[in-house]
């Protein structure tokens, strides 16, 4: 039974801060003399409930229901915990749908019966606990231990719930610890004992396959610890959590970036989350555990990992710090204006679920405008986990929703650089990818370094295909090098993605950045095909993008290069797409793009690639219903040893006929030999872009007489208007008309002026 406070109702991070407090104050003691409690282990305390929440959550919760966000979360509870039983589909199958979904129910009621003393609640809990089968070896599905996190967590949150009310008998408690702790058994028998399974998908992949399955595990573990073999479970379950949430995991990067893409990184956090959370609630302090390492590697990136087995280890729960927030952080910079996280690497648009809740835990009011402001999926509480019952009791609305205090950020160690005028919806944002080392060695990763994708004014535009797979047993579709903005030469770039642990891509750096009122910039460099690749992108007054791709290489002779584009518009995917002499539009509902592309060797033409439905390079997936479609692509061609391209990114708002959101006007400059420059005008605003080859002349006469004398690779600059800039890149001045604009030491860098 629950013991009941009566006094004043706090807040969750309010009683947080409180426990917070004590373990101070014995801390304190400990200077003095007094016995201090080590690193603590699970263990049964006749306490309920004890993980999705504690006994004094019960008076918060109830005060806070009938105000918002929670007046809605409740309701939302209350439609799962109405659902009826799910039946298997197949009688001789034990089916992880169908027994997913009856777990979060049961919990559903299980908290309703907690909460509001809901006997019949409590009785349909516990009809779906009697219900429960244990013929879990019989499910025919390769990748269920991904699936089993919703299952075990939800049923044994029911049972802990339950047995916080007088509704739930001696008999039936037990019964449900046996078919739990006897599921999860089978479970840990296959993927962890097992040497095929474990080494088909726990220790190829150090991702949320191991993540999610040690979640349920060690769940299960901190609920049962009398179990004979609960030991085993939480060792081998937070050794797994201790290493791939924490610095030497390789899962994720110093910046928060996590290796799989924002996709399957929220599906692994979700989980984390709710397990990290009953951590907090049933042990105090430091988690002790003693480390298990059969499921490490001994491959790149994963070599160095370590691991001693049965050396004595403690993890601090990162709840209030640490890689796994950061990961929160770098999941939200990379967020699409409208919510939804971009379809890189293996992924599909879809909301963050569960940062909200970190509000509890010391979390900015930025994780709960994430999770509210998402016009397409918003308050999501169930990507990747069943969330929905720590959100009425985790979210605190004392912590005031506010936009994020930065809009463009560079994450070098994720190999990402991001570009966003405002957290607007109507923003333009540009994603550039870089990665290296082991954010881009995992099995989710697509060959895509020095590649972009560009939104705006609500419209996905410039595209990544996404997670095009109708071969399970193969990589996507759209995993390789064809299906990314990126230069090819002779039809590839960096080395194509393998099975398992061949990774594929190159090395990339995210480097030389600059975040200026006027102007942003980054630089992706890569190398491949014998060949060294600069990319600068550049943020022109948050209204459009300057792409200047400088190449280097050390081939004998010329080969076919193409500066290839994917948009989203034309074929199957709707919206219009028109090929122009130097580029082309594609336009949607609420905006379009065009894209115009010059090069500094002679001969650039733009085509279309062969066309095939459902094939790569046309094919795309990231669309939430998940279906396949196709998309116009656009190649400029031009066959050199080491050409440059120039092209301009110029987003805008259908409707628009004028103003600073109306299509923008962009000029291609007389070109001398390998100088290639665009002029741009914006709304009061007049802009200059120009690339030089090597050996290029270092004059250029503008229209109406200016001259432009510098020996940079890239300039970008402003002839007329307000906030007036210059940006160089390998170069030491720029002057117009003998007026230095901007300048440099040497010529190794960027230099800007604003």
């Amino acid at each position: 039974m629950q013991s009941r406070s009566h006094g004043l109702p706090l807040s969750v991070s309010s009683l947080l801060r409180t426990r917070g407090a004590l373990a101070a104050l014995a801390l304190a003691a400990a200077a003095c003399g007094a016995d201090v409690p080590g690193p603590t282990e699970p263990r049964d305390t006749g306490v309920h409930p004890r993980l999705l929440a504690r006994p004094e959550h019960r008076d918060v919760l109830r005060a806070r229901v009938d105000r918002e966000p929670y007046a809605s979360i409740l309701a939302t509870l209350k439609r799962r915990a109405e659902r009826p039983y799910a039946e298997d589909p197949d009688p001789t199958a034990w089916d992880h749908r169908a027994n997913g979904d009856n777990a979060s129910t049961a919990q559903a009621n299980a908290l309703l019966a907690w909460a509001f003393d809901d006997r019949a609640a409590a009785e349909k809990a516990r009809e779906f606990l009697r219900r429960l089968e244990t013929d879990w070896d019989t499910n025919t599905v390769l990748d269920i231990n991904i699936r089993m996190a919703k299952i075990l967590m939800g049923y044994t949150n029911a049972w802990d719930l339950l047995s916080a009310t007088p509704w739930l008998p001696a008999d039936e408690s037990a019964e449900a610890e046996r078919k739990i702790t006897e599921i999860t058994g089978q479970f840990f028998a296959k993927y962890v004992e097992h040497d095929f399974y474990r080494d088909l998908l726990l220790r190829p992949a150090q991702n949320n396959h191991p993540i999610r399955t040690a979640d349920a595990i060690g769940y299960v573990a901190l609920a049962f610890p009398g179990h004979p073999s609960a030991a085993t479970w939480w060792n081998w379950s937070i050794s797994e959590l201790a290493y791939l949430w924490g610095p030497d995991g390789q899962y994720v990067q110093p910046d928060g970036g996590a290796s799989e893409g924002p996709y399957y990184a929220g599906f692994a956090w979700g989980p984390t989350a709710a397990f990290f959370i009953a951590l907090d609630n049933a042990l105090d302090g430091p988690v002790a555990f003693t480390r298990d390492c059969r499921t490490r590697s001994d491959v790149d990136p994963w070599a160095a990992h370590g691991c001693v087995e049965g050396e004595q280890a403690t993890l601090e729960l990162p709840l209030r710090g640490g890689l796994f927030t950061k990961a929160v952080d770098w999941s939200l910079s990379l967020r699409l204006p409208w919510g939804s996280r971009p379809p890189v690497d293996d992924g599909v648009f879809t909301a963050f679920n569960g940062g909200s809740l970190l509000t509890s835990f010391g979390g900015s009011g930025a994780y709960r405008w994430d999770w509210e402001q998402n016009r397409d999926n918003p308050q999501d509480m169930e990507f990747g986990a069943d969330l929905i019952a720590q959100h009425l009791i985790y979210i605190d609305d004392a912590v005031t929703p506010e936009e994020p205090p930065f809009r463009t950020r560079f994450m070098p160690d994720a190999g990402n650089a991001v570009f966003r005028s405002d957290w607007g919806e109507d923003a333009r944002w540009l994603l550039l990818l870089a990665e290296h080392g082991s954010a881009r060695k995992a099995l989710h990763d697509h060959v895509d370094g020095t590649s972009f994708s560009l939104a705006a004014y609500g419209e996905y535009l410039l595209i990544d295909a996404g997670y095009y797979k109708p071969d399970p047993l193969d990589n996507a579709k759209t995993s390789q090098s064809p299906s990314h903005n990126l230069i090819l030469i002779d039809g590839r770039s960096a080395p194509d993605k393998g099975v398992f642990n061949h990774f594929g891509d190159a090395d990339a750096w995210i480097r030389n950045t600059h975040d200026g009122d006027a102007i942003a910039y980054a630089e992706a460099h890569q190398d491949y095909q014998d060949t060294h690749v600069e990319r600068s992108v550049a943020f022109v007054d948050g209204r459009y993008f300057v792409v200047g791709d400088r190449l280097a290489t050390s081939h004998p002779a010329a080969r076919a290069h193409a500066w290839r584009l994917h948009g989203y518009a034309g074929l199957t995917s709707g919206g219009t797409f028109e090929l122009l002499p130097d580029g082309a539009r594609w336009e949607r509902t609420r905006a379009g793009v065009e894209a115009r592309v010059q090069s500094t060797a002679p001969g650039l033409a733009v085509v279309e690639p062969p066309y095939t439905p459902l094939t790569a390079p046309h094919v795309h997936e990231f669309e939430r219903d998940r279906k396949a479609a196709d998309h116009a692509v656009i190649d400029a061609t031009v066959e050199a040893e080491a050409p440059g391209f120039l092209a301009v990114l110029l987003p805008y708002k259908v409707g628009a006929d004028s103003g600073p959101d109306a299509p923008l006007q962009a000029a291609a400059l007389e070109p001398a030999p390998g100088l290639v420059a665009w002029r741009i005008e914006s709304d009061g605003a007049t802009d200059l872009a120009v690339l030089r080859g090597a050996g290029a002349p270092e004059e250029l006469t503008l229209p109406g007489g200016q001259v432009l004398e510098t020996d940079a690779e890239l300039v970008v600059l402003r002839l007329e208007g307000d906030r007036p800039f210059a940006l160089m890149a390998r170069g030491t001045r720029v002057l117009l008309d003998g007026v230095p604009r901007v300048t440099a030491a040497d010529a190794t860098g960027v230099a800007v002026e604003e």
